[in-house]
Parts: structure tokens; sequence; C-alpha cells
């Protein structure tokens, strides 16, 4: 049933709810920037992989999986992502340069 006449102000708020929320606001920047960085390094990585740049593209993947790991182990990445998108980029790295070797 609907309200009658009478308006409910919200509840005031503790300051630890408060400080929560500066915190939660803090960290989700910092995370979005992490994945957003993330995404960049996987795009740099594919273009490798189109170029057929077989030294760079090694040790650029070393350094990306290092990085997903990273930030598996920080909380941003969930473990099961993180081991998904590791096994995809192997995947794709033997799959590019399996076709150059025959």
């Amino acid at each position: 049933m609907a309200q009658t006449g009478k308006t409910r102000k919200p509840p005031k708020k503790s300051k630890s709810v408060l400080k929560r929320q500066r915190q939660n606001a803090k960290r989700r920047v910092h995370n979005a920037s992490a994945l957003a960085a993330l995404h960049t390094e996987i795009n740099k990585f594919n273009a490798l992989l189109q170029g057929k740049e077989l030294e760079k593209s090694r040790a650029f993947m070393g350094a990306l999986i290092s990085r997903v790991a990273h930030l598996s182990s920080k909380g941003i990445l969930k473990k099961g992502t993180a081991s998904r998108k590791i096994s995809r980029l192997n995947r794709r790295f033997n799959e590019f340069f399996a076709a150059k070797a025959r």
C-alpha cells in the first residue's frame, strides 16, 4: 500500500559507511584502469602476432602472462578468468606459429 501524505527521510549514514564508499570508489577507478591497460596490451600482442614477429611476440607474451597473473593475485581478475586468458593467449601464439613452422 502506498503511504499517504508523509515522505520518509533517507537514513543517516555513519562515518564508516561514508569511508567505505570513498574507498570503493577509489578501488573501482584503479581496477578499471588496470583492466583497460591489460586490454591494450592484449591488443598490442595481437598486432605483433598479425605482423608475424616471432621473437617480439614471444617476449611480449611472457610479460603479458606475468601481468595477468599479477592482476589475479591482487584480486582484480578472478583466478579462473586469469587462467582462461593465459590459456587463450598461449593457444593463439601456438596456432600462429605452428603454421609458420610448417
